[in-house]
């Protein structure tokens, strides 16, 4: 009986048996990515919280708010087999996640053939929804994210067997979906309000009150199910539902966490990307032919519901297939009008591969209908299987580091091209490739790498190897170890490893400066400045020196932006800023020796003119309200800048506020004596009215005064306890200037105008 019900989907089970088959193959080859050990301390946490440990999620900050639907299982499988090796650990973890991501392909196919009742079809579906190579890669190392796309899946096929069956328990169970896919992310409530919505359709079109009450019913029954299952898989809101429930929505709907991002060739922060951002990444990383199934078939459900729009509203099929489409407009609608914060790519957002690769399938269909001729219409399916068979090879090529893929619609032939484009490896797993390349040129001999503010990936990424190469693994901040850059190596010349993907860099192996031949040519200089670190200035490198000192006084990320004498040196992305961002992590580029910590950093060939330098606590620097350990700014030519600021004051001050202004060839210069950082940190504004309005820039003519407002930190320097910047001036005749500090949203700080004397 089974085997005659079974018998109809060989196809689907036969390559769900492949995958499989195939992922036990890969299991080994993927590495921990970045924000595995972090989610499973939240649910090593959240177990504590059910074990009568109150504390246990307060210690875990805006990450208490984090649902373990997924997270939890996987911990308590590992209590179960009582695994305690972090290999064993990290395996059990891949393999489970690898077989939630095939249970998503199995409900493709399951509501793809309810919807096209057609296999061959509904194996497509399935097909085209695994054979995505960051998905895939993700599918293994990627819980969090990988569960939730899985579970969107399943939560259509819930929808759509709800809305066929229009029975209480099935509405019970599609609430009790959605409310797990709240708890995996905030972004679960499309579908918590897509479905009243189609309900409300169904009451405006009901017959009688026994069908509105039939409505009333179920939708009430769904929402009840959603908001106890949210709630029951949540523990931290059960001390305090209401109190926290608002904290809850608050924090994950507009995370705190800012991060720079690298998209196009420029720097963003998270919550300011063009409105383009997630459209982009997901083109630019899909299989082509998916791509272009997928705007077909989307293209053909909105003409047919334009042809009929009152049918498409009442017809339960036709309604279900513009969900599809409004799942994933309504997400990147709502990234872009409420700048929610997205980073990395589009990784909070793959479940919009969900609703996607049924509609790709939808493109397939419409295609094939339109033609007659049987042999066109195999034509048509071999090419859509020429598809798949090209992105399964074109996984092949790169693997295990599918996680980088990128498609033909971006440049992949220019040498390191896509790394300054595009951000490359943020999962950080390609530490375990170096550690591999690095244990085969060593057959026999121990290896020593850096920890840095990344040590969770270099110890686990090490811990995942076989026992027998990881116990050949030292991890210290050791002035001789090797230290793994998840990019290219800030000096060639030490570089020794590059793991490269389509010519660009995705991780690299160098060695460090030698550190005490560094300390030894450091110490009869004095630092171009003096803060928690002095620095100084010596032999084309920054030498940061502190002592006495420990591995504590070293931890963190260390900021580094430099800014060049000419603008036109930057290319890419710091063209667009002003300034090269090189900040790095202190065991990259130093070591805690003889109770002194030393790091020598190299500065780009071009010559810099400042620099602007912060040390953030671990896990610092990402949040708006981040307060760093210290902060500091130097010029790296002293000598340079006494003699301009000499030539300045020996002419006649043009006006005084908090910074005194002088008139140059053609430039306003400001000097402010004695001077800290504190001084130069709020934005100045500068608008220079001219003689005559005509010669302002034509869009500048209706405010009267050209806007050269600037941050201090690029235009001007702090030396001998002095600020002072240069600011040229536009070669019009101008009548006067305005000028100031102002803080955004509080308003001026000072301000002064001077009229320009001719």
């Amino acid at each position: 009986m089974a085997m005659r019900m079974l018998a109809p989907h060989w196809g689907a089970l036969l390559a769900l048996a492949l995958f499989l088959a195939a992922g036990l193959a890969v299991l080994d080859d993927y590495g921990v990515n970045l924000d595995e050990p972090a989610q499973r301390g939240h649910a090593v946490a959240t177990l504590a919280h059910l074990q009568g440990d109150a504390d246990a999620l307060d210690s875990r900050g805006h990450n208490k708010f984090y649902g373990m639907a997924f997270e939890l299982p996987l911990l308590l499988v590992e209590r179960a087999f009582g695994l305690q090796d972090i290999r064993e650990i990290y395996l059990s973890r891949h393999l489970i996640t690898h077989l939630f991501f095939l249970t998503g392909g199995l409900f493709a196919y399951l509501l793809a053939r309810r919807l096209l009742v057609n296999r061959l079809l509904a194996l497509f579906a399935m097909l085209i929804f695994l054979l995505h190579p960051r998905l895939y890669a993700n599918s293994l190392p990627g819980s969090i994210d990988i569960s939730f796309l899985a579970l969107f899946i399943v939560a259509l096929y819930l929808a759509h067997r709800a809305f066929r069956r229009d029975s209480i328990s099935a509405f019970v169970l599609l609430g009790a979906g959605v409310g797990a896919l709240i708890n995996l992310r905030i972004m679960g409530v499309v579908l918590l309000a897509a479905i009243p919505t189609m309900r409300a359709l169904d009451l405006a079109f009901a017959q009688g009150w026994a069908e509105r009450k039939r409505v009333i019913l179920t939708t009430g029954a769904f929402a009840l199910a959603g908001g106890l299952t949210v709630y029951v898989l949540l523990p931290y809101l059960w001390g305090d539902l209401a109190g926290r429930s608002v904290e809850w929505w608050t924090t994950l709907s507009d995370h705190p966490n800012n991060a720079h991002q690298l998209f196009r060739g420029a720097v963003y922060e998270s919550t300011r990307f063009p409105a383009d951002y997630i459209p982009v990444w997901f083109s630019i990383t899909s299989p082509p032919f998916a791509l272009l199934l997928g705007v077909i078939g989307a293209a053909a459900v909105i003409a047919g519901c334009v042809r009929t729009p009152i049918q498409a509203l009442r017809n339960t099929r036709m309604r279900f297939d513009l969900l599809l489409i409004g799942c994933i407009a309504v997400s990147v609608s709502a990234v872009i009008l409420l700048d929610l914060n997205v980073y990395d790519g589009w990784r909070h957002m793959r479940y919009l591969w969900a609703p996607f690769s049924l509609l790709a399938v939808f493109g397939l269909r419409w295609l094939v209908s339109m033609l007659s001729q049987a042999r066109l219409r195999a034509a048509v399916h071999g090419a859509a299987g020429a598809g798949l068979i090209a992105t399964l090879v074109s996984m092949a090529l790169i693997h295990p580091n599918q996680q980088v893929s990128f498609n033909f619609f971006v440049d992949r032939t220019t040498l390191e091209h896509l790394g300054s484009q595009y951000l490359m490896d943020y999962w950080k797993g390609t530490s375990r490739q170096a550690f591999e390349w690095l244990l085969d040129r060593n057959a026999s001999s121990p290896v020593k790498v850096n920890q840095s503010d990344f040590d969770t990936m270099v110890r686990h990424n090490a811990g995942i190897l076989p026992k027998a190469d990881r116990d050949r693994v030292l991890t210290a901040p050791d002035a001789d170890a090797l230290t793994i850059t998840y990019g290219p190596a800030a000096d060639e010349e030490r570089a020794l490893y590059a793991l490269k993907v389509y010519g660009s860099t995705a991780a690299s192996l160098s060695r460090k400066a030698d550190l005490r031949a560094a300390y030894a040519a450091v110490r009869a200089s004095e630092p171009i400045l003096r803060s928690v670190f002095d620095v100084h200035h010596v032999n084309g490198a920054l030498v940061y020196v502190k002592e006495p000192c420990s591995e504590a006084d070293a931890t963190g990320r260390f900021q580094l932006w430099i800014v060049p004498e000419h603008e036109s040196d930057l290319t890419g992305a710091w063209a667009r800023l002003g300034y090269e961002d090189r900040s790095f992590r202190f065991p990259w580029h130093g070591a805690v020796f003889d109770g002194k910590c030393v790091a020598s950093f190299p500065l780009p060939s071009y010559a810099v003119a400042s620099i602007r330098l912060r040390q953030w606590p671990p896990g610092g620097g990402q949040a708006i309200d981040d307060t760093p350990l210290w902060e500091s700014s130097a010029v790296l030519d002293p000598d340079a800048w006494r003699a301009a600021h000499q030539a300045a004051v020996a002419r006649e001050p043009l006006a005084g506020a908090v910074f005194d202004l002088y008139l140059g060839d053609r430039e306003v210069v400001y000097v402010k004596e004695p001077c800290s950082l504190a001084d130069t940190d709020a934005r100045f504004f500068l608008h220079i009215v001219p003689e005559q309005v005509d010669d302002l820039p034509r869009e500048r003519r209706g405010h009267g005064f050209d806007n050269m407002d600037f941050e201090f930190f690029l235009r001007g320097g702090q030396f001998d306890g002095k600020c002072m910047a240069h600011i040229p001036l536009p070669g019009y005749p101008i009548a006067s200037v305005r000028t100031g500090q102002f803080v955004g949203g509080e308003g001026e700080l000072w301000r002064t105008e001077f009229a320009v004397r001719r």
